[in-house]
C-alpha cells in the first residue's frame, strides 16, 4: 500500500513538471491573453489539476515531508522533458541538481514511517488560521510594490498552508463527516489561490530562479515540520539523520535547478 501512495506522489511530481513544460511551450507561441487559450496551456492546467488530485491521494498515508520533497522533483522533470520539448541545454550544475533531487527523493521515500492517528487540536487550527490571515495581509501589501523575494516567500507559504489544510481536512473527515462541512477545505483553496497569484506576480520580475527556489524551500520545510510535530507524521526508527539529509539534498537540488539559467529559459 505504501508503494501505491509513493507512486501517487511520483505521478504528481511528473505531472507538475509536465505542466510547466506545456505552459512554457504555449508562452513561446502566443502572447498576452492568447496564451490562456492555447491548447498547450490548457493541457498544462489539466496536468496541474490531475497532479493536485494525485498529491491529495499521496497525503492520505505518507508524511508531508515525503510528499513535498518528492513534489520538489518537478523542477528536475521540467529540465528532463524540456530537453527534447523546448530544446533546453542543461549545464553540469543542472545535472548536479537533478542528481541531488533524485537522491533526496529516494531517501525520504524510504525513510517515511507509519502514520499515527492524530486529530488536530483547536490550538493548531487557530494558529494555522492566524498564519493564513497574516500571509494574506502580506500578500495584499506586497502585490504592487513587493519584490520577487517577498512574493516568492508568500507564494511558498500559500502553497505550504494549502497542503497542511488538506491534511487537517483529511484527519477531521473521519466517522462519516463530509469534507464539504470542514472549514479547512475552503481555507486550503484560499491558501492555494494565494500561492498561485503571488507566484505569478513574482515571475513578472522576469527572473524565475529566486522566487521558485524560495517557494520550494518553504513548501518542503514548513508542512514537513508541522506534520512531524503536530499531525502524526513519523520517520522510520533509526532513519531520522537519513531523512534530514534526504530533505536537505532535495531542497539543495531544487535550489540549484531553480537558480539555473536553464530553468530561466524554461520559464521564459
Amino acid at each position: 500500500m505504501t508503494a501505491l501512495f509513493l507512486a501517487s506522489a511520483v505521478v504528481a511530481m511528473t505531472l507538475y513538471g509536465t505542466a510547466s513544460v506545456l505552459q512554457a511551450h504555449a508562452a513561446r507561441r502566443a502572447t498576452g491573453p492568447a496564451v490562456l487559450r492555447h491548447p498547450a496551456y490548457l493541457a498544462g492546467l489539466a496536468c496541474d489539476g490531475l497532479a493536485w488530485a494525485a498529491q491529495v491521494v499521496a497525503m492520505w498515508r505518507l508524511p508531508m515531508f515525503t510528499v513535498e520533497a518528492i513534489l520538489a522533483g518537478s523542477l528536475a522533470v521540467t529540465i528532463l522533458i524540456g530537453i527534447p520539448a523546448l530544446g533546453l541545454r542543461p549545464t553540469r550544475w543542472d545535472w548536479l541538481g537533478v542528481a541531488l533531487t533524485c537522491v533526496g527523493v529516494g531517501v525520504v521515500s524510504v525513510a517515511a514511517g507509519p502514520e499515527r492517528s492524530a486529530s488536530p487540536d483547536a490550538g493548531l487550527r487557530w494558529a494555522l488560521l492566524a498564519t493564513l490571515l497574516a500571509t494574506l495581509l502580506v500578500a495584499a501589501l506586497s502585490y504592487q510594490r513587493g519584490g520577487m523575494v517577498v512574493q516568492g516567500l508568500v507564494a511558498g507559504l500559500g502553497y505550504g498552508l494549502s497542503a497542511v489544510f488538506v491534511r487537517v481536512t483529511m484527519q477531521l473527515s473521519g466517522a462519516g463527516t463530509s469534507w464539504l462541512v470542514i472549514p479547512e477545505l475552503y481555507l486550503a483553496l484560499l491558501a492555494g489561490g494565494c500561492g498561485v497569484v503571488m507566484y505569478a506576480r513574482a515571475l513578472e520580475h522576469q527572473r524565475v530562479g529566486p522566487p521558485t527556489a524560495l517557494l520550494w524551500v518553504v513548501e518542503v520545510v514548513g508542512p514537513g515540520t508541522i506534520g512531524l510535530l503536530a499531525l502524526g507524521d513519523t520517520i522510520r526508527s533509526g532513519w531520522v539523520p537519513a531523512a534530514a539529509l534526504g530533505v536537505a539534498a532535495a531542497v539543495a537540488g531544487c535550489v540549484l535547478l531553480a537558480m539555473s539559467p536553464t530553468q530561466q529559459e524554461a520559464g521564459a
